[in-house]
């Protein structure tokens, strides 16, 4: 009994520091007082364990099944933690259970501060979560992702005329549609004097027909410093993300060798707050003037008074790449449409940022 809940508790620790809600520190200490408490009472139980064989007679210890399965009990409860010693261990345990562990990337070179005021290069990384390892895991448990209509209305995204007309969703009725978000978090204290030191910049992406109000459907993407993200841009960061999600488009082949199978998937929307989105599509990230609005040319001071869109110049995929060339050429065109760069996204040869970027009621009241 005593044995049983030790483990059960240390299980779950193990559990929720997979799931990020323990730090390894926190772990290690449940490991290593459990060990202690387990050696007291382990070696207790050696001691009446060795009593007792010494009063059976030899001829009974041999090819005695009992006596095995007691002495195997003994084994596994004195080395209970023996593979989960170390972080590194730990991972390794739960890559075996089917944890897709993070790679790191390079995305650049920065300039670093040390203790003693000199300066030294450092190489700035990301964390990347396979796209394409989670979904492979994610097919295993939803063999069939086709997408319900719903009749005389729009309930969701497979009833706009935009999926509708689609000849890639067409061909393939289980191709898994993502919607890309991100945003800044501060690991650290937000009200002391080291704020935004520790801040990161988090990339997530949902599935389209999944509940994402459930975290087991919003899977972790990409996690890098917020500064590092500013210095060396979206297009060095969501690198491996983009070079996955093209292989994704024209399928990549799971299953065995004698049964395979193509996964496609595709990237359909992109959501966020109304700075992390128009960064992210290269645009005017000041609210209060210029061509802010990632839907169309309205110019900054005519939003507070304008009631309809009917009047305004839309933006679209052919117009945002005619920005983003125009601004190489002159820096200063940007004052005139908003964009300063071109969308890392747009790389992609079905995406359109601007054309997939899902507005929200608090960007309207915001404008108006």
């Amino acid at each position: 009994f005593y044995f049983f809940h030790t483990f059960s508790l240390s299980r779950f620790l193990l559990r929720m520091y997979s799931k990020g809600s323990c730090s390894a520190k926190q772990i290690q200490e449940v490991v290593e007082s459990v060990d202690v408490l387990n050696s007291a009472s382990v070696g207790r139980l050696e001691t009446l364990l060795g009593r007792f064989l010494n009063t059976i007679p030899d001829e009974l210890k041999t090819n005695n099944p009992e006596l095995e399965a007691l002495q195997q009990a003994h084994s596994y409860a004195h080395n209970m933690f023996v593979d989960l010693q170390t972080d590194y261990q730990r991972m390794k345990h739960y890559t075996k259970q089917g944890l897709i562990p993070p790679t790191s990337y390079s995305i650049g070179v920065r300039q670093d501060t040390k203790p003693d005021g000199s300066q030294v290069e450092v190489e700035a990384q990301a964390q990347y979560v396979s796209v394409i390892s989670t979904l492979q895991k994610y097919r295993e448990h939803y063999q069939s992702l086709a997408q319900h209509r719903s009749e005389g209305g729009i309930a969701s995204y497979v009833d706009t005329d935009r999926f509708r007309t689609s000849e890639y969703h067409q061909t393939h009725p289980n191709n898994i549609m993502l919607i890309l978000y991100h945003d800044d978090i501060e690991v650290a204290n937000v009200l002391g004097s080291r704020a935004g030191v520790y801040k990161m910049t988090m990339f997530y992406y949902s599935i389209h027909g999944q509940n994402a109000s459930k975290l087991q459907s919003i899977h972790l993407a990409i996690v890098c410093h917020a500064t590092d993200l500013k210095q060396f841009g979206y297009s060095a960061v969501l690198k491996p993300f983009i070079d996955d999600m093209s292989k994704l488009y024209h399928g990549v082949s799971i299953g065995s060798f004698d049964h395979s199978d193509l996964l496609h998937a595709t990237l359909e929307h992109i959501a966020g707050d109304n700075l992390a989105v128009n960064a992210l599509l290269g645009m005017n990230q000041s609210f209060s003037a210029g061509y802010f609005c990632k839907l169309c040319y309205i110019p900054g001071s005519e939003v507070s008074s304008s009631t309809r869109a009917s009047g305004q110049l839309p933006r679209c995929r052919v117009s945002q790449q005619f920005d983003a060339e125009m601004v190489k050429a002159l820096p200063d065109f940007s004052t005139r449409t908003g964009v300063k760069n071109a969308c890392p996204l747009d790389e992609l040869e079905y995406f359109s940022g601007v054309e997939s970027t899902v507005p929200d009621i608090m960007y309207v009241c915001k404008s108006r």
